[in-house]
């Protein structure tokens, strides 16, 4: 070879470049761009329209129409301020829309009858035995109703008493056998485990702490129990003896007997017929157009309340001027002192803010010329009741204040309207519970069955007081109850100074034990027998009004307060407490402030998008929510919907 020639050298391999990873760099600006496509829907559909905020869509009565009461479920004093009640289909028909939906459905020449669609109810005896009479003034106007029901209790056939007729299905079911009570008592779970609660009663039919130191009840709250239960039983066999005609002692005989299937209610007289609902419809139907049911132009029209009330209603009498308005207070659900309030969240709650702006507001409004407080609450906080209380004292200097008792006033639920000018209280009211309970564990025995031992370091004799790990000593025990006596007290002391009785006179008949309204009546605790028609009544003569004249009123909380849950639901809520009490705090303002525009321009008409729409607003703001707790989601970027 030659000498210069050289070996050729290995062939190189090829110079390996590995494949680049794609990435999904678009998944991120996917989210990005819904989201802002979602928060750019959003607020061009609040300034989109010209009209009043959330306006819904007209309600129009044709002729021929019926009244379709659903008094299945829940059925609450009044609708918690929702902004998306309507949107999302969150809304539910509150028992003040239903009274008022009967009372304007007697006078509509448009409105033939109603139709009671009843089932599980949670409406209470005072609202239903209310409700009923409300329903027989109606059917002084000659119109029919007809109640339907596949199952239900004692309660849901009341509410279906006051029909011309009422119907089940072969196959429904009634529970129709007596009323009674059944209590868990866990005192030996804790003895077990050595657990120990102290509870101090005052006095001794303040019974609710005997579930954890009991394990059966007491004498005293046996009795009150009994007594409760009886005169429940008695009120409601003699209303299903006048309804039915009946005999009162075939009443008797078919409660001891617990009688469930519809045909045996039919049989002993209790229906009137066996009918599926689409039978009842047809029914009604025939009712209505007679010889012309068969037309095919003439179709059943069943209106829910609800709707109806959003219809223009028709006015039937005269009205007194706008500068002589009753303000409605309504307080329902637990006492608190502060609570989390959610637009999402139907639970009602009696907060102290909320409530004290209230009664503000409504003392300083010179249109308003007396109050009327609508309570449906078993109490709470003690703090929180005294504050409302104080409220309610400076208010009745200014302008008569009047309590409206519902389902339950007890306890707390009695402290706030106990200060008012006149209490009027329905005969089947849950009232009195004049009484305080402290409950407080000891776990001292749970600690020496896991082995556990407690060592204390303290700079003062007292230092360890009612310690839940250490077993309690006997000057503690002294001490907590003195502690709680004082409250008890001091609760004696403003029901002796509101109601014009001695102290003696209020711890005889207070002692923790509840009444009904019939009984608290006779005792001295409330002054009227009635619902709330009647405090109505009373409140319209204290200002001038004549019974048969209608009256404007204001009601807290009002309609018109979605804006304001709007802003507080992304954070936007910047008036001060004190603005927000007074009423000084607008939130129209605020949100034409925040963005920019006019007042005027905050206007809002979200029921005018799409469903699917709606669906995807609410899950982007449910996606916020959980960002602002968890670091990490597995979620999707929107919410999957399909449409039929």
């Amino acid at each position: 070879m030659p000498e210069n020639s050289q070996t050729p050298s290995q062939m190189p391999y090829p110079q390996y470049y590995p494949p680049q990873k794609k990435t999904n760099w678009w998944i991120p600006v996917l989210i990005i761009g819904l989201v802002f496509v979602l928060i750019i829907t959003f607020f061009v559909a609040i300034f989109s329209a010209l009209s009043s905020p959330f306006d819904k869509e007209p309600v129009y009565v044709r002729d021929n129409s019926v009244l379709y009461l659903d008094l299945r479920g829940n059925i609450q004093e009044y609708s918690k301020s929702n902004p998306f009640a309507e949107i999302f289909g969150a809304g539910q028909i509150s028992y003040a829309d239903i009274l008022h939906a009967v009372k304007t459905a007697k006078y509509d020449d448009k409105i033939d009858g109603i139709y009671i669609r009843g089932g599980v109810s949670g409406m209470g005896m005072a609202k239903a035995a209310e409700l009923q009479q409300e329903i027989l003034d109606f059917k002084e106007s000659g119109k029919f109703v007809y109640a339907f029901m596949e199952i239900g209790s004692e309660g849901d056939y009341f509410n279906a008493l006051p029909a011309d007729s009422i119907f089940m299905p072969a196959e429904g079911i009634l529970e129709m056998n007596g009323y009674g009570a059944s209590v868990m008592f866990m005192k030996g779970l804790f003895d077990k485990i050595g657990i120990d609660f102290h509870v101090e009663h005052f006095e001794d039919f303040k019974s609710a702490g005997e579930t954890y130191n009991r394990k059966s009840f007491s004498d005293s709250a046996r009795y009150q129990l009994q007594v409760m239960l009886q005169q429940r039983q008695e009120q409601y066999n003699n209303a299903v003896a006048k309804f039915r005609d009946l005999p009162i002692e075939k009443v008797h005989e078919v409660i001891a007997e617990g009688t469930y299937t519809a045909e045996k209610l039919h049989e002993y007289g209790f229906i009137d017929a066996l009918l599926t609902e689409s039978d009842v419809k047809s029914f009604i139907k025939d009712k209505i157009f007679g010889d012309d049911n068969n037309d095919s132009r003439n179709k059943l029209k069943m209106l829910t309340a609800d709707k109806y009330i959003q219809s223009d209603l028709p006015i039937h009498g005269t009205i007194a001027d706008k500068d002589k308005r009753i303000a409605i207070i309504y307080g329902s659900g637990v006492i608190q002192d502060m609570a989390p309030d959610s637009p999402f969240d139907d639970e009602l709650k009696i907060t102290t803010k909320k409530f004290v702006s209230y009664l503000r507001k409504a003392r300083e409004d010179d249109d308003v010329k007396a109050i009327i407080l609508r309570i449906d609450s078993p109490g709470g906080s003690v703090i929180a009741s005294d504050a409302i209380w104080q409220e309610v004292m400076l208010t009745k200097k200014v302008k008569p204040v009047y309590a409206s008792m519902s389902d339950v006033a007890a306890s707390g639920g009695y402290y706030i309207p106990m200060a008012c000018d006149t209490i009027i209280a329905h005969p089947s009211t849950i009232t009195g519970s004049i009484g305080v309970v402290a409950t407080i564990p000891n776990m001292a025995g749970l600690m020496d069955k896991l082995g556990l031992t407690v060592d204390t370091v303290s700079s003062s004799p007292n230092a360890q007081f009612l310690n839940p790990m250490l077993p309690f000593r006997n000057a503690d025990m002294v001490k907590f109850h003195k502690m709680s006596e004082k409250i008890y007290k001091r609760f004696l002391t403003k029901v002796s100074e509101s109601r014009g009785m001695t102290y003696d006179e209020v711890r005889a008949i207070a002692r923790g034990r509840v009444w009904t309204g019939k009984d608290a009546k006779r005792i001295g605790l409330v002054d009227v027998l009635g619902g709330f028609d009647e405090a109505l009544k009373i409140a319209k003569r204290r200002i001038g009004v004549p019974d048969t004249m209608k009256v404007f009123v204001q009601t807290y909380p009002g309609k018109g307060d979605e804006i304001e849950e709007l802003l507080k639901m992304f954070g936007l809520n910047t008036g001060s407490d004190e603005d927000v009490q007074t009423g000084n705090f607008d939130a129209k303002t605020e949100l034409a402030r925040l963005m920019g525009v006019e007042p005027d321009m905050v206007l809002s008409t979200l029921n005018s998008l799409p469903p699917s729409a709606r669906k995807q607003l609410i899950y982007a703001y449910q996606i916020l929510q959980l960002s602002g707790k968890e670091k990490v989601m597995a979620a999707m970027p929107y919410y999957p919907s399909i449409d039929n």
